[in-house]
């Protein structure tokens, strides 16, 4: 049995890419920088390329041909071929000699600085620095050689819980004794609650709980020092950054008032309190809100929604849920002797390989991204078993799941780690209600229809013509586009217009003709996406541009209608609003391409394109702004390669849904362009 190469990545709980793709010769074989954990058991995935033998691979990486045959058993049966996928075991004299040695460096004190901005400053644990330099604990001094680790600390995480308890993933270096001194707790009820771990052999990514009511901490506000104090309750993902920014102080100045902080992060629901001379308490605003019954009230919203100065990151942990149905994939390559696809996964291992390049060209941006890749077919309970996940509260982003009915299941889990989750397919918005954090790539058929109306009246046409769908006819648009099409006109300017209704039965004889008049310019507007009434509609359109001038404004999803003549839309000027547009003239574009045909070796489809686009935008906003990025979004607008997202919350409290969609054109020269929308 041999798995096909995209499958077989796809499948693994985590996929780590670090660095840079390289290209490997037949001669030279560089090394995977693709590395998984299989059942807790770390391996490199290595793509056989042509020339390539299973004793230079061994080589390259270290290891004996049984070793590697060992763990890929299909090999001595049926030997290597060009694009398979190989799993390379890491041994621990591997794994060690790949750790960069912790040389120091050396910082100069200067006035006003601390141990704590200081390790700040360099991206180090505050206990890291304590190891190095012994005395800083008690004080430092201006002058004074601080030594740092040669490298800054990108593993450290922020504080995640439920209600019931707390979630630390294990860093490199830490104790079981360490941990319970950083939370307060004693040793032996980390080892009650996590009987699973064993202390003495920790590992760097394992996940402990323990139940929150032994840690103390004031989660009721404190009512003595009201006048000199004032208490803030901390909110889940807050961090002390984020509160010094919101306060206009430093994070110095909360440790030096809540001296618990420099063992620990913060905990949502905690009180902590900050001086009321030092700190500058938030604007607030207010907002009318208006109940059922007409009656309005104005409520004060704190100004919270700010794009933190500098609250950049340099790694992330990503997961993206995607349909790849790896077992069905499995199951259809058992027999055969080429490699062979299912057919329901073949968009969503295309959206896959985009997010790869993607990965790969921020690394060159100084990120380094953890892809977990979880296969969550069409399966509500595969989707409730990876959010029960223990790295699951761990996540800075999630991209998925692509089936609506699986969305509200990962957001209500999202919630309590504030962790943004992005739907890159669906139309379906039910899962944003009360969720800043959530994301809706599709704009909805309302954000639709009000472009399409706004768009459609800036037409210098002499005839308007809409044609509704007899069995569903789309009255809803119909009215409102004749509320804005007619708004501010008089009775007289009205009668001028020429404008008409035409009811039709996909399959009719005759469609009413009457409304065109051959000197004008008509402008046709289908609102419908039904395919069989779309289809007939323009056929019939289509003979009529012979001799009268058409053009046509139709639904964006009438593009994908296999069965309509795409020279037809050319006769008929159309237009639609689309999502996407590939300019194959672009650089970007043409450089992508390169880059998927040698790594991939094949063409890429459209959501390839889909799958960079959206995973770099999103990836690429956390790497700039940090968790807060939904504050920074009016300021970020990166050059994608084919779509471009302009995301509005549709309230307050709710999440956010791109409202930006390209305006293209099929011309009658043949050319599909975009085109500019407000001059036609």
């Amino acid at each position: 049995m041999r798995l096909n190469k995209y499958v077989l990545l796809a499948i693994f709980a985590i996929v780590v890419l670090h660095k840079p793709m390289t290209a490997q010769d037949t001669l030279n074989i560089n090394k995977s920088n693709n590395k998984v954990f299989i059942s807790g058991k770390p391996f490199y995935i290595h793509i056989v390329k042509r020339g390539q033998t299973l004793y230079r691979i061994a080589k390259a990486y270290n290891v004996t041909v049984e070793d590697i045959e060992k763990e890929n058993f299909n090999i001595k049966a049926e030997g290597l071929s060009v694009g398979q996928p190989v799993k390379i075991p890491i041994s621990k004299q591997q794994n060690a000699t790949n750790k960069q040695d912790d040389l120091p460096r050396v910082h100069v004190v200067d006035s006003g600085e601390t141990a704590y901005s200081i390790a700040k400053k360099y991206r180090v644990a505050l206990e890291n620095l304590y190891a190095l330099n012994p005395g800083a604990k008690e004080a430092i001094y201006r002058g004074q050689k601080i030594f740092l680790p040669h490298k800054p600390d990108t593993t450290s995480t922020k504080v995640l819980q439920d209600n019931n308890y707390i979630y630390h993933i294990i860093k490199k270096g830490e104790t079981l004794y360490s941990i319970a001194r950083s939370y307060g707790v004693k040793a032996r009820s980390l080892k009650k609650e996590n009987p699973n771990i064993n202390p003495d052999d920790l590992q760097p990514g394992q996940v402990i709980k323990f139940e929150k009511n032994i840690i103390k901490y004031t989660d009721k506000k404190p009512l003595e020092d009201s006048t000199k104090f004032y208490y803030h309750a901390v909110k889940p993902a807050e961090t002390l950054y984020s509160i010094a920014l919101r306060y206009e102080t430093t994070d110095e100045k909360i440790i030096e008032h809540n001296p618990q902080l420099l063992n620990r992060e913060l905990l949502a629901g905690e009180y902590i309190k900050l001086p009321r001379n030092e700190i500058s308490l938030p604007r607030q605003k207010s907002h009318i809100l208006a109940d059922s019954l007409g009656k309005t009230e104005v409520v004060m919203l704190q100004d919270t929604c700010q794009c933190p100065a500098d609250g950049s990151k340099d790694r992330m942990q990503v997961a993206l849920m995607l349909p790849l149905y790896s077992y069905t994939n499995d199951t259809l390559n058992r027999n055969l002797t080429y490699q062979k696809i299912y057919k329901h996964s073949r968009i969503f291992l295309d959206f896959y390989e985009g997010v790869l390049l993607a990965i790969d060209e921020l690394s060159k941006k100084g990120i380094e991204i953890d892809l977990h890749v979880f296969d969550t077919e069409n399966d509500t309970s595969k989707v409730k078993t990876i959010t029960e996940g223990s790295l699951f509260p761990y996540f800075d982003l999630i991209i998925g799941p692509v089936y609506s009915q699986n969305l509200p299941i990962v957001v209500n889990k999202a919630k309590q780690f504030k962790i943004p989750v992005v739907s890159p397919l669906s139309t379906e918005q039910k899962f944003l209600q009360h969720y800043v954090h959530g994301f809706q790539v599709s704009p909805t058929e309302k954000i639709l229809n009000k472009k399409t109306i706004a768009t459609t009246k800036t037409f210098n046409a002499d005839n308007f013509i809409i044609i509704k769908n007899g069995n569903r006819p789309e009255n809803d648009f119909v009215e409102a586009f004749k509320n804005e099409f007619f708004k501010g006109k008089t009775l007289d300017e009205i009668d001028h217009i020429g404008y008409a209704e035409i009811t039709y039965y996909a399959g009719d004889e005759d469609l009413n003709l009457d409304p065109f008049v051959d000197s004008l310019h008509n402008f046709v507007i289908l609102p419908s996406s039904d395919k069989a009434f779309v289809s007939d509609v323009i056929a019939r359109l289509n003979t009529l541009s012979e001799d009268h001038h058409i053009t046509v404004f139709g639904h964006p999803r009438m593009i994908n209608f296999e069965n309509i003549d795409v020279q037809f839309f050319h006769n008929l000027n159309t237009h639609i609003f689309n999502l996407n547009y590939i300019d194959y003239d672009s650089d970007d574009v043409l450089d992508f391409i390169y880059k998927y045909r040698k790594f991939f070796e094949k063409e890429p489809g459209k959501y390839a394109f889909y799958g960079y686009d959206i995973s770099y935008y999103f990836m690429h906003a956390y790497q700039l702004f940090g968790e807060r990025f939904h504050c920074c979004l009016d300021r970020y607008y990166p050059t994608l390669l084919q779509m471009q997202f302009n995301f509005e919350q549709q309230q307050p409290g709710t999440g956010f849904i791109n409202e930006k969609m390209l305006l293209l054109n099929f011309q009658r020269n043949y050319l599909l362009r975009p085109v500019n929308e407000i001059n036609h």
